[in-house]
């Protein structure tokens, strides 16, 4: 999907992209979702949750309720899932959505709530 996205001709199909790979997150039961802690600042709610593992490395979820949120927390998820801290600590964010052809087309919303996330990830080395 991260190749398609790479290749992807012009923003409407990088955009049904994003929304195909967002049905690819499954919605949370309401007690997972309890458990996820909220992310402010974006305009559709969104939760995360980090899950250390016990090689070091941290198992993540997340879950919005906008499909295009959706499609943009599986991408990320799938780019930063079995990562240890020191990995996570070096990963950009912002440089991973630019380089899809995305970033320069989020809300500056969108882009507060996965900031948000791009910051727990930075903590977990601290």
């Amino acid at each position: 999907m991260i190749n398609q996205l790479k290749l992807a001709k012009n923003w409407e199909e990088r955009y049904r992209l994003i929304i195909q790979a967002g049905k690819n997150l499954p919605r949370p039961s309401d007690d997972e979702l309890a458990h996820m802690q909220p992310i402010t600042g974006c305009e559709a709610q969104m939760w995360f949750q980090i899950s250390p593992q016990h090689d070091r490395t941290f198992q993540f979820s997340a879950f919005s309720e906008a499909r295009i949120m959706n499609g943009l927390l599986w991408l990320l998820l799938e780019k930063i899932n079995g990562k240890t801290a020191e990995e996570l600590n070096k990963f950009d964010l912002t440089a991973f959505f630019t380089e899809l052809g995305i970033a320069q087309r989020l809300s500056e919303t969108r882009l507060n709530g996965l900031n948000q996330i791009g910051q727990k990830l930075k903590q977990l080395c601290t």
